[in-house]
């Protein structure tokens, strides 16, 4: 029985030994698998390689993917480090885009194993540029006619992203783009380049669509877009006519540009384009010339037929001037008096605005010696210049009352003699004299049978300076002014005689020749002053 009792306490001890051990492996394993990572509970996060082959990133445009992970149980992420513009969610789902490569730090969790944090590098694959060519389908474009094209027509992207379209810095003023459409009213015929850009966000692609643009003449003249000289020299307008509308002659002060006025005035329906669309060059001509005679027309019909009663505002050796309507004198009108006394003189520009088309009358000059008395009515027919075919326009009537224009007349040149011995009447230093006195500078001299060439007096020459006749005066060469006439033999033109004015400032000279005439050697001798304040008597 002792043996038996002994036996059953080795096998107990035996069986409790055995546990021990059993146990102690069971915890060593336990604690391994912790403390050596998951290799143990299969905690596994994605390699670089992986993630690339989930996710599939292409530069600059959306993705999402499921980071592939695996472990003893269910698997979370939690973003440690992660790029603006991207969201990684719970169940490991990451979203965004990105241009470039980029990195994310992310913790995993099973739930069995302790977490654990990796660096995932990603690859983003190049983004492809879209494919750009000529849209297909577009009209050809004309002058003058509104026109659109879709380039879309011919646009795509390798990635199927939005595309935007913008004009290039060098495309034609009439171009716009909205959206994905050209548009615009050409101007001009001819080859033309428009230049645009397509962009994906990412990349941007340059590209020229070249186009012809044909004349449509209608458009051009009867549409709402200006004329403009490039197109009246493509639809075949002469340059006569395009010159007659470059000019500043036209609208109701005669000093708007014709063309101007053309376009402010070409929807008229007076005016018919005759040829319409296929309407030629002198077919244009007659259009602009229409559009213009009428402006003209419109502008000449406030002029009364009579006109009140004219009379000169300046002059005293002539009374200048009696003024014509206040169209006259431009280039693209032309007044044609009638009735005007032999004597009187017709005042005309023949430059500036009115470089167009020759003289053109702007006043009547009527001088202080004319033998005409009373009223004179004068008639006035005003035209169009030649370029508009000498169109008249209107005729009018304008009275000028004689007498009182050459009474009213001041402020302009006036001649005086000056009588005696040959001594007195050549004595440049008494015009001069006479002349200051009169408050007027002297204007030009020459003897009463002898022409002679005006000259007068230099603006340096202040009013109240004296001249003397003969030698140089004493201490003339000091600071000052000292002047002097002096005659002096040289021969101008093969004869006569020449006389001179000089005067000195500060030891400079001025010298101005009087023309070549007949000077008596005695009698009457006649000079001129200008600048008068009034027109006193001798």
């Amino acid at each position: 029985m002792k043996f038996a009792k002994q036996l059953k306490y080795i096998a107990l001890g035996s069986a409790l030994f055995i546990g021990f051990h059993l146990a102690a492996d069971i915890e060593e394993d336990r604690t391994n698998s912790i403390g050596s990572g998951d290799w143990q509970t299969g905690l596994v996060p994605p390699s670089d390689s992986d993630a690339d082959s989930a996710c599939n990133v292409i530069a600059g445009l959306p993705f999402s993917c499921t980071l592939p992970t695996s472990g003893g149980g269910s698997v979370t992420c939690s973003p440690v480090t992660i790029p603006g513009g991207m969201t990684l969610s719970s169940g490991c789902v990451l979203a965004g885009s990105s241009p470039t490569d980029f990195s994310v730090d992310v913790q995993f969790d099973d739930g069995v194993s302790d977490p654990v944090t990796k660096t995932i590098n990603l690859t983003a694959g190049p983004n492809q540029s879209p494919s750009v060519a000529d849209p297909t389908g577009c009209s050809a474009p004309q002058t003058g006619v509104a026109w659109s094209c879709d380039l879309a027509s011919s646009v795509s992207d390798p990635e199927g992203q939005a595309l935007t379209y913008s004009l290039g810095s060098s495309a034609p003023s009439w171009a716009s783009i909205s959206g994905s459409v050209l548009s615009g009213t050409p101007n001009a015929s001819g080859s033309i380049g428009v230049p645009y850009e397509v962009s994906d966000s990412v990349n941007i692609v340059s590209y020229t669509y070249n186009i012809t643009v044909t004349l449509n003449a209608a458009a051009v003249i009867e549409g709402d877009d200006p004329v403009t000289p490039t197109l009246l020299a493509d639809a075949g307008v002469s340059q006569t006519m395009q010159d007659a509308l470059s000019v500043n002659g036209c609208g109701s002060s005669g000093t708007q540009n014709c063309l101007d006025v053309f376009n402010a005035n070409k929807g008229s329906t007076s005016c018919t384009l005759a040829g319409g669309s296929s309407a030629s060059g002198a077919q244009i001509e007659a259009f602009a010339q229409c559009v213009i005679v009428e402006d003209a027309t419109a502008t000449a019909a406030s002029l009364p037929t009579t006109l009140a009663s004219t009379s000169a505002s300046s002059g005293c050796s002539t009374s200048t001037q009696a003024s014509l309507p206040s169209m006259c004198g431009y280039s693209a009108w032309r007044c044609y008096v009638t009735g005007m006394p032999s004597d009187w003189n017709l005042l005309e520009n023949t430059g500036g605005v009115n470089s167009g088309g020759g003289p053109a009358a702007y006043a009547v000059e009527i001088p202080s010696t004319t033998s005409t008395t009373g009223t004179v009515t004068l008639s006035v027919a005003m035209k169009l210049a030649p370029n508009y075919s000498d169109h008249l326009i209107k005729t009018v009537s304008l009275p000028v009352n004689v007498s009182q224009a050459v009474s009213d007349a001041v402020n302009g040149v006036k001649q005086f003699t000056l009588t005696g011995s040959s001594s007195t009447t050549h004595n440049w230093a008494a015009a001069f004299n006479s002349c200051q006195s009169k408050g007027g500078k002297l204007g030009y001299a020459a003897s009463v049978t002898g022409g002679g060439n005006k000259w007068f007096q230099p603006a340096e020459l202040p009013l109240g300076v004296k001249m003397v006749q003969g030698g140089q005066p004493s201490g003339s060469s000091g600071s000052g002014y000292s002047c002097w006439g002096k005659n002096n033999n040289y021969p101008v033109y093969g004869s006569g005689s020449d006389k001179n004015i000089s005067c000195q400032k500060s030891g400079s000279w001025w010298r101005k020749k009087h023309g070549s005439g007949t000077v008596q050697s005695a009698g009457n001798w006649s000079y001129a002053c200008v600048e008068l304040p009034s027109c006193p008597s001798n």
